[in-house]
């Protein structure tokens, strides 16, 4: 099993980074972990199809972890896909993916209808969204999703994912919290958000000193991260 840091930006633009998203992948399967801005392009970088990811999860619909779903989609048929996305998020995704495709419909429609290509499976989306906790299977990987507490925002997954006994554990933008640590015991690798202080600073009326509390209030910061993994035994931390 392979994880590759497909975005690790946020929301504020910054040309070397792009938005939030991760591949988990073997040589069975291809898992897409959020749709953060400039995915399809990151996925073209490293000679993997959009046409053949078999699902995409989101951790939560923020938009700098999700904005990329149209043309991750409109791409995929670019390329050729030739069977139906699953989508699996919180509660929200069904009506946040019928917003998205509602938005662009008749777009769709006059390039189906005029380009002729040979299949529209790619526009068939089965969405599926989390419980508080659970397990699925993809192909040959196996994962457990679980509640993160990222409040404000009312739904917020992490995930683990299982393959040939090796185990890695995705955060999603969460503070510590205890499902965290539980599920995240003993992972070969736990990726980690962090909010990194300092890094962010105050701009005079713009971005105050209550903006950077509240936005560091709802995420983990670097003096906690590392506790975090040393708490849940893993043996190596990604962030």
């Amino acid at each position: 099993m392979e994880l590759t840091l497909l975005g690790t930006g946020c929301p504020s633009v910054d040309h070397k980074r792009f938005g939030p998203s991760n591949l988990v992948s073997t040589k069975k399967s291809k898992i897409l972990v959020d749709c953060g801005s400039g995915i399809t392009q990151r996925l073209h970088e490293l000679k993997v199809s959009s046409a053949d990811i078999d699902a995409l999860f989101f951790t939560h619909l923020h938009s700098d972890h999700a904005v990329d779903l149209y043309q991750l989609i409109i791409s995929s048929w670019h390329s050729y896909r030739v069977k139906p996305w699953k989508i699996y998020g919180p509660k929200g995704t069904k009506k946040f993916v019928k917003k998205i495709m509602d938005a662009w419909a008749d777009e769709r429609k006059l390039r189906i209808s005029y380009e002729d290509r040979a299949s529209v499976k790619a526009f068939d989306i089965d969405v599926i969204e989390f419980k508080s906790i659970g397990n699925l299977k993809i192909k040959d990987i196996k994962i457990k999703y679980f509640e993160v507490d990222h409040k404000p925002v009312k739904f917020a997954y992490g995930f683990c994912f299982t393959n040939k006994n090796k185990k890695l554990t995705i955060s999603g933008d969460t503070k510590p919290c205890e499902n965290l640590m539980k599920y995240a015991q003993k992972s070969d690798v736990l990726l980690h958000e962090v909010f990194i202080v300092g890094e962010i600073k105050e701009i005079n009326k713009m971005r105050t000193q209550k903006t950077l509390h509240n936005v560091q209030s709802y995420h983990t910061t670097s003096s906690e991260v590392g506790k975090v993994a040393f708490i849940t035994s893993a043996k190596k931390l990604v962030l």
